[in-house]
């Protein structure tokens, strides 16, 4: 008897099984054969009941889902580009931007840039702290409050809100015609319009800020550089007054032709140079009190009529296809496999019992 006990210990993976076990290799093994369409549509059939309980209550789920789930209402805005050849040399500081980006500024808009100076701080600062007239408030608020954005501090709150605006605005551009499109979502359709022109009118004064002030820094540079070439053309003038003054005939002598021609020429270089000054002073004279806009706005962004999400209709259609394919599918799959599904889970269990009784047996000796 302890040999026989020993044995059953040292050949513990060795169960001796009937032949009519239902763990065996050929019971286990599912025979590949055709698929009978009728059968498969006789098991769907005597389901139905259960599949339509699935599809009722995942259809039922997601109608309530899609009910609760806040909506949010999307508005838009489209900017034309600027296509004058040149128009950026008059922008300084955003020309030597554009510069650094790999953009020609010479041939192209500065609408490359929006994208660039939308997202920027100097623009969206002024988004967040402009007064939005909102349907939870009685009063106008900015977004740091419409967004009930909590801090610390008041600059906690700010980087919040402009996290927040940065990652719910849209800014994109084609990349053929130049034309930027901006758009946002927000909870009231109403806020979503004011949000993105506040965000148009933030970009233009911002381009139309630069322009003056490079206008302005470039009017000072011509009055300074008209100073000197006047000062210039006043002495190269005086100098051939006197030549002329002092030498009376002049026709015999050629050093004195020369000395002549010489000043001539200097007087007709200061006079050219002081004549262009002057010109690109008035120039820069109306540029900088020009109060035009910049920006080329083609659509205004409204408040929408309709909400952008969630869209119902396709939350709980989609729910319903893809629980009648799952439920379905799990009723055939089920059928077809629950033979060598039951016979895998008998065997484990089978085994578990022996590797017990082995360790029972060793246990006992």
């Amino acid at each position: 008897m302890k040999q026989k006990a020993s044995e059953k210990i040292d050949l513990p993976h060795e169960p001796q099984v009937s032949p009519d076990y239902p763990g065996r290799k050929e019971d286990s093994v599912v025979e590949s054969k055709p698929i009978d369409w009728s059968e498969v549509f006789s098991v769907i059939w005597q389901s139905k009941r259960s599949i339509g309980y699935v599809v009722g209550g995942v259809t039922l789920l997601a109608l309530v889902i899609s009910l609760i789930l806040p909506g949010s209402y999307k508005s838009t805005t489209i900017l034309l580009p600027d296509t004058e050849r040149g128009k950026m040399a008059a922008f300084g500081g955003l020309s030597d931007l554009a510069s650094l980006a790999g953009v020609n500024t010479g041939e192209v808009s500065l609408a490359k840039l929006y994208p660039t100076i939308i997202n920027s701080e100097a623009v969206l600062k002024n988004v967040i702290y402009a007064e939005y007239q909102t349907k939870a408030f009685v009063e106008q608020v900015d977004l740091i409050k419409c967004w009930g954005i909590e801090g610390k501090t008041p600059e906690g709150k700010y980087e919040a809100a402009l996290g927040a605006l940065r990652g719910q605005i849209g800014v994109t551009i084609d990349v053929k015609t130049n034309v930027v499109t901006i758009s946002i979502e927000t909870g009231e359709p109403q806020l979503s319009a004011d949000v993105v022109n506040n965000v148009t009118a933030a970009l233009d004064n911002f381009i139309r800020t630069k322009k003056n002030t490079s206008a302005g820094e470039q009017r000072r540079f011509i009055e300074g550089r008209l100073v000197e070439v006047k000062s210039d053309l006043e002495k190269a003038e005086n100098a051939l007054k006197d030549f002329r003054e002092k030498n009376r005939q002049i026709s015999g002598s050629p050093q004195l032709l020369l000395e002549q021609e010489r000043l001539i020429r200097d007087v007709q270089i200061n006079t050219t140079i002081y004549t262009e000054l002057k010109k690109q002073y008035e120039i820069v004279k109306i540029e900088e009190i020009k109060n035009i806009p910049i920006i080329n706005v083609m659509d205004p962004a409204r408040a929408a009529a309709n909400r952008e999400k969630p869209q119902r209709r396709k939350i709980v259609l989609v729910s319903f296809f893809l629980s009648v394919v799952l439920a379905t599918g799990y009723v055939v799959a089920v059928d077809r496999y629950k033979k060598p599904i039951r016979n895998f889970f008998r065997f484990l269990q089978l085994d578990k019992n022996q590797r017990s009784a082995a360790r029972n047996s060793a246990g006992s000796r």
